[in-house]
């Protein structure tokens, strides 16, 4: 890993893990994901207020190490004004992006720093688990909602 994306996981995982800014139990949520890892204990909840196949709020209770954390948080930043496909096509690429099996250079993938920070995960396989917890479990939610 160049030493960019060093900093970039550094500060990222960082500063989403300890002012997360979308954290919180959301009354009006139409759906509520639980995404649970047994082998670490990280658990959290996300919050997703759908209306009309677009994603009006979102927001996630739980607890978890830094990267899972971080994770999330950025997670449902970026679900709020999108419909389903568009969320669709973005969890896919972050889980290509963080996965060490992933032949593509992360540079070549996005230019999305947030997301590129991530991509450390691959110089650790242990905690790719980590940063795909609420990932994998929308694009399951995904995957039930939408036939995909």
């Amino acid at each position: 890993m160049n030493e960019r994306l060093k900093a970039l996981y550094k500060s990222e995982i960082l500063t989403r893990s300890q002012n997360p800014a979308h954290f919180g139990e959301m009354p009006e949520a139409t759906h509520v994901l639980e995404a649970y890892n047994p082998m670490c204990g990280d658990q959290f909840k996300l919050f997703i207020q759908l209306e009309e196949k677009n994603i009006k709020s979102a927001s996630f209770t739980g607890y978890g190490c830094a990267i899972s954390k971080a994770s999330t948080e950025v997670l449902t930043e970026r679900l709020v004004g999108k419909n389903l496909m568009e969320v669709k096509q973005e969890v896919a690429l972050f889980l290509r992006l963080i996965s060490s099996d992933t032949v593509e250079e992360p540079d070549q993938m996005t230019t999305d720093e947030t997301l590129l920070a991530f991509s450390g995960t691959r110089q650790h396989p242990e905690r790719e688990q980590c940063a795909s917890l609420s990932w994998s479990e929308l694009a399951k939610f995904l995957a039930e909602e939408e036939g995909m």
